[in-house]
Formats: C-alpha cells, structure tokens, sequence
C-alpha cells in the first residue's frame, strides 16, 4: 500500500492513540453498574405476519427473570414510533412482524445465560401473510399493504424544483422528485439517446464494536450510555417518545468501535430505557454480531438512467429513475433517497435533469445511513453509464469526462453551492497514477475510470463548541462530534491548539455528555472537520481575545499590540510569562478562559434541498483488471484513490480515512451482498459473509490527497471520510469492460456474472441476433 506523500499536511500525534495501543480505551461494551441487569431480544422467525398471541408465562415464572416485554406494553409509551422523517418503526412489534429479525418480545434477567433461555420459553402464533421480498414483489399488482394506514412523521422539507413525497402509493413509503430545464426539448436536440439499468446489491456495515446500550431510569428521568454517533438527536427522540422534558434525558457517548452509519438514529436505545423504567435496575443490551445483520443495512437500489448525449460527446439531459429498497421500515430511507436522487447528475454539466427517487418497502431487513450515504449508488450507476456512452460513441473516457466537467466555482444546480474542488485537476492525477493509455491495450487486461460525486456538512447542520483553558494553557474542548476512528478530537485539537500557539500535549477531547458538552446535529455527512472545526475555531479565537484583553489591561496597552506565543505574552521585544500574569491577578488559584462557538448551515428555499450544500467531496478512482474469460474471475491488479481534504490536518489520517473507505468500497465491488434466497437472508452471519480477505486485496494500492484549500472549514478545510466509498465499483467495472468488452451492470462483480457478461456479449455479436 502506497500512500503519496504531500508536504503541506502535519502529522500531531493522536490524542487517543496510546490509550488506543495499550487497550486502555473504554467503549460502551466495557461499561457496568452495580446491580445491573441483562435485556436479550425475541425476534419474528417469519418475514411478513399478524401476531395472535404472546404467551410469556414460562418465560417469566423462569428464576432470575426480572421482566419480558411485548408490542403490548410498548404501545402505552406516548410515542412508541422511531424513523428519520417518517416515523413507522415501533420499539417492538405491535400487532405485526414485517421481516425476519423484528423484535417481537424482550427479557430483562440478572444474567444473558437466563435471559437467553427464557427466550426459548415465549411462545408466539403467527398468522402469516405474503411476503414481498423484491421491490418487484413489493409494487406488484395486488400486492398485500405492508402498513396499512399512514405512519406518523412527516416528509423532509425540500426547497426550488424539488418535491418530498411521504407514502405516495402502496409500498412506497417516500419518493423525491427533482427536475431543472427543459428535459423533453433537451433530449430531442440530442443525436443519441441511452437507457441503462444498474443494479445495487445490498451489505452489511460489519463493524465490529456490537450494537450496545447502557440505561437507568427513574419516574422523572433517562440516562444512557450508548454507541450512538448523534447523541443530540437520540435524546430529542428519547425525550418524545417518553413524554419527558430534553434535560431530564442524559446521553453519554464514548468512543465507537466502528458503525460506518449503522450507529446513526435511533435503533435499540428506545426499548433499553423501556425495560430499565420497568425494572428500575440498568439495564444492559448487546446485541451479536448474527443479530446486527438483522439490524441494519446498506440500501440495495435499482437504477435506470436515460441519458442524452450529442455526436461529439456533449452531455445533454439525463432522466433517472431510481428504487432503493428501504426495507420493512423508514430508518434514513427518506434522506438517502434524497441524496441519490440528487446527485445522480454527478460532477458535469446538464442542459435538463429529471429524477424520481423512490424508497420502496420490503419485508427484508431496514435499510438506512451507510458511509457514502446514497451518494455510492448513484456514482456507481452514473459512472458507469459514461464510461459506457464513451466506448458507443468511440470517445476516450478520460477525455469525455473532462469535456463535460464542472469547473471549480460552478454551481452544481441552480440555487445551489458552486464545486469547490477543481475535479479535472483529481482525474488528470488518477489517470497518470494508474498508467492510463501508457501501454498497449492488452485482451484480458483493462483500466477503468471513475469519479464520484457526494455533497457534505448536511443540510442545515449546526454544531457549538466550548473551550476551556486553564491559567497553564491546558485546553479542554468539549464539542458533540463523535469519536469512531478517525480522530476527529486530534483533527479539533490541531485547530485550537494552533490558534493559541499550544502544543498537542497540553489539549484534551472531553468526553460526551449532552448534559454537559454543546449540541450538534450529529457526527455524519463528513461533517465535523468543515463544521464543528468552524465552531472550534471561533471558540479558540474567542479564548485568545480574552486572553489579550485581559494582558492588555494588565500592561495598559490596547490589545493589538500584543502576541499570545507559547504561553507569553509578546509586546514588541518584551516577553510576559502568562501564568504568572494570571496568578499575580487571580491568585494561586489561577482562573480558566472558556470561549464559545457556533456554526450553522443556512437553510434556504431557493437551494433544491432547503440549504446550500456545505462543501463537495470528490472521489477520483482508478483500477487496472485481469480477467480470466475461463473462470470471469476478476483480480485487481492496482487501485489508485484520491480524494480532496482542502487542508489536511492530519495527513496520515486522511490516507486512512480514504483507503479504509475504499476497501470498503472494493468489498462491494466484488465479493459482498447480503443474500435472499428466500424469506430470511442467507448468510446474516460472520461466518458466511463474505467480505475480502488479505489474499483479495489489489497487488498494488496508491492513495493520494490533494489539498485544493477551497473548502469552507478552517484553513480551507473539508471532509472526506466517505468520500472513498464513492468512485470504486465503477471504476473496476469499467476496467472489466475495457479488458474484455463485456459490461457487469450488477453488484458484486463475481464470476458467474462477468460469464454471463461475456455470453450476452458473444450473443450479441451473432449474426441476426
């Protein structure tokens, strides 16, 4: 693995890194309380079903067994309902089950040996219904309801051109809909129009830290110690759904162990306050790893780009039409499919774009937030459908991206923010990197290009931030921005530890208390570099304000002839230790600054989402292919990554926040998807996943960073925690077709499909046919 090497980005150590090294880090699995209890969970063996009856009387007569829970005792909490926008999700099942792996019924024991037996005691009778396990099945002819009325919730506001549509038709719990310019003249002015449909498999976020929650409860409050990555928005959800004011609700959030979006909104931490309120005792929850399969998962989507073209390349109009499949329940189906929809015109120029985006609900497990956030659906889908216009149109794909890209400063749509990322200068870079058109094309060997496109900081997105500074200069930073492995607390210290000329030595991340810490919107979108290190920065700047007023009182000068340097303060040759300054003044004491900070993104109704997006995050991706034409096995031969931080605080971290995404990214390309073969998954198991191993991993693996400073973060700062995730599967799709001229519309790209690639290519080719 290859990472090349800037020379503008530092490289501070990370501020958790030797608790890190030495397992001194505690995550939420490591928590306990004296007297705390065990929950375990019953879930439906049975995809789409009315519940008769719960019989739980063995279970509960069971020694050790404090309480068992059904849909029946949930229903009397004020708002038993959890989603994003829409809200359908109940904490149990109440009345139905809607996929294999709902949870029908919960036990609380002094231990999870008894827990788990009891269990196997709940004896439940099921009237079973038709199950519709394909978005096909789904929006069939006489198809069942999976809910039969109107869920609670509302559907996410949009702004100009866009339309947000909550359970439009059966099945289809939200559609978004987006149209700029004259899409029917537009693709009648073309010389080619092509329609192509590609297939996007479903996958599991397969973190390792588990699904865990830590509650108490009393009559009059909640608190919880979860794995949770948007502590604020959990504890407004906790607090409507339990009736109780937001400060009697307490989150705590440690350090994550992984979640890629698994860990995002609401999941179990609901039912854990539940049984801790009924046995006024913490409760415990952790799920395995069999039951997080059952949880969550990545979006399988269906899209169909009609795309219009002219003779000489230009990029006319495209007219998408796009199914996700949101699974039993809403989770982020709402905004996911927002964000698909949205960016399927990736980084180009259009005359017209229309697009229907749909969520379509299944009797399968929820699909919700993971890293790329819709954004890999649609670069997979576009990515590919321009490679393949430029192989039709005999146009070299490098150079027929190039001709129709945005420029830096472009708006990306009408009302929205203009690219702030020059995305020709990336491709350019890739396309060196990976060799492109530098050797003779060899059959069975190919390059493929790929550039994705995602949006982030989120829409409206706030965070406030607060800094404490002791009269030692010793920096506390209290912000809501989660730790889940890619030291956003070292990347928040740089930027105060820099304003106030402070080594990384003397700053600490405070832990996670909305008690105690400023809210933000959550630790998402790639949000935290470009927005919580705004408010950072503001919070810094205000500490060293005060800090120069307070020295220039002392020195009865104005405070623009002073320098805060290493903990002095400098007036022109003089040198003034601050500490003693401080504690001449305060005492032995001494005294702390604490300074505040906010960021908000605008909303504005005139940007098709209701806000400007924030800041863009390109992914620039490259791989060369073998492919064997006897077995359609296909070996990455070199993968080359990059992305674009604006200013990379830390350097190393951005290369392991890029490489790890695009493995992630190079799993799904080729081995992953969760199976359905019939009404339960086939392989919801660690065991049976498959995922890559070190022996699958490309021969040669290049990363690299630009640093463009266009970003609207400190120092021209941005994210791109996902932004990896983005550009891989259509670039190695792209580089099979240009190794052996058959096309894989479907993910992964195994074997049996790039055979059957191949025999529809050999078909084709037959006379008459």
């Amino acid at each position: 693995m290859k990472s090349i090497r800037e020379p503008t980005g530092i490289a501070p150590e990370r501020i958790d890194g030797r608790q890190k090294v030495l397992g001194e880090v505690r995550f939420t699995t490591d928590f306990s309380w004296p007297g705390m209890t065990h929950a375990k969970i019953l879930r439906s063996p049975v995809p789409h079903a009315r519940i008769r009856s719960i019989d739980a009387s063995r279970a509960r007569a069971l020694r050790g067994v404090l309480a068992v829970v059904t849909g029946a005792d949930i229903a009397t909490m004020p708002d038993p309902f959890y989603g994003v926008g829409i809200r359908d999700q109940p904490v149990l099942a109440i009345d139905k089950v809607r996929y294999v792996g709902d949870m029908v019924a919960a036990v609380v024991a002094e231990d999870e040996a008894t827990a788990f037996r009891a269990l196997e005691l709940i004896e439940v009778e099921y009237a079973e219904l038709p199950a519709l396990m394909t978005i096909a099945d789904a929006l069939s002819e006489g198809a069942p309801d999976i809910f039969e009325g109107p869920s609670p919730g509302e559907a996410l506001p949009v702004g100009a051109g866009a339309q947000s549509l909550k359970e439009p038709s059966r099945n289809v719990l939200y559609e978004f809909r987006y149209a700029r310019g004259d899409l029917e003249s537009a693709m009648r002015y073309a010389d080619h129009v092509f329609t192509d449909t590609f297939t996007f498999s479903r996958i599991h976020h397969y973190h390792l830290e588990p699904y865990v929650n830590v509650a108490r409860a009393d009559a009059d409050s909640i608190e919880i110690w979860s794995c949770n990555q948007d502590p604020f928005i959990l504890r407004n959800d906790l607090s409507r759904m339990f009736g109780f004011p937001l400060h009697n609700v307490r989150i705590h959030t440690a350090m994550i162990g992984g979640g890629f979006g698994a860990k995002s909104y609401c999941k179990m931490e609901p039912l854990v306050v539940f049984l801790a309120r009924q046995v006024r005792r913490p409760v415990r929850l952790c799920l395995t790893m069999d039951e997080a399969f059952l949880t969550l998962s990545k979006h399988a989507a269906i899209l169909t780009l009609k795309t219009a073209v002219t003779a000489d390349g230009r990029l006319i109009a495209r007219e998408a039409d796009i199914k996700l499949d949101g699974g039993a329940y809403s989770d982020a189906s709402v905004s996911t499919t927002i964000k698909t929809g949205y960016r399927i015109p990736g980084p180009y120029k259009w005359v017209a774009v229309s697009t229907i985006a749909s969520a379509v609900r299944t009797n399968t497990v929820p699909g919700g937030s993971f890293r790329g956030f819709g954004g890999t659906q649609a670069s997979f889908a576009s990515e590919s459908q321009i490679d393949m216009i430029a192989r039709r149109l005999s146009l070299d794909p490098l150079e027929f991206r190039r001709n129709n890209m945005l420029a830096p400063g472009e708006p990306y749509a009408p009302g929205d923010s203009a690219l702030d990322s020059d995305f020709k200068a990336g491709l350019s870079r890739v396309a060196h990197l990976i060799g492109y058109g530098a050797s003779p094309k060899k059959r069975g060997r190919g390059i493929g290009l790929s550039v994705g496109l995602k949006d982030g900081g989120g829409t409206g997105n706030q965070a406030l931030a607060e800094i404490k500074v002791s009269d030692a200069g010793e920096i506390m930073i209290r912000a809501a921005a989660v730790e889940i492995g890619q030291g956003v607390g070292t990347v928040l210290g740089t930027i105060a530890a820099e304003i106030l000329d402070r080594p990384m030595t003397a700053v600490r991340y405070g832990e996670i208390d909305t008690d105690h810490t400023p809210l933000d919107t959550g630790t998402h979108v790639s949000f935290a570099t470009a927005v919580t290190g705004r408010a950072i920065e503001q919070a810094a700047i205000d500490v060293r304000n005060q800090i120069l007023e307070f020295a220039a009182e002392r020195l009865d000068c104005d405070h623009a002839e002073l320098v805060l340097s290493d903990w002095n303060i400098l007036r022109g040759n003089e040198s003034f230790p601050l500490q003693k300054m401080l504690r001449d003044y305060y005492g032995p004491v001494g005294t702390e600054f604490i300074g505040r900070g906010r960021m908000k993104i605008a909303y504005d109704a005139a940007a098709p989402l209701g806000s400007q997006n924030y800041f863009w995050m390109p992914c620039w991706s490259a791989a060369e292919v073998n492919v064997d034409e006897e077995t359609g096995k296909v070996t990455v031969l070199k993968l080359v990554v990059g992305a674009d931080a604006g200013r990379a605080f830390n350097l190393p971290a951005c290369h392991g926040q890029l490489e790890g995404a695009a493995l992630q990214a190079f799993g799904q390309s080729l081995f992953e998807e969760l199976i359905y073969d019939g009404p339960a998954p086939a392989n919801a198991d660690p065991m049976t996943y498959r995922v890559p191993l070190v022996t699958d991993l490309p021969g040669q693996f290049e990363s690299f960073i630009e640093e463009q400073g266009m970003g609207p973060g400190p120092g021209g700062a941005k994210g791109l925690g996902e932004a990896g995730m983005l550009g891989i599967a259509a670039a190695i799709a792209n580089a099979v077709e240009d190794a052996v001229g058959a096309r894989v519309l479907q993910l992964p790209i195994t074997p049996e499909r790039v055979m059957a690639a191949l025999t529809a290519q050999q078909t084709a080719a037959q006379p008459g046919s």
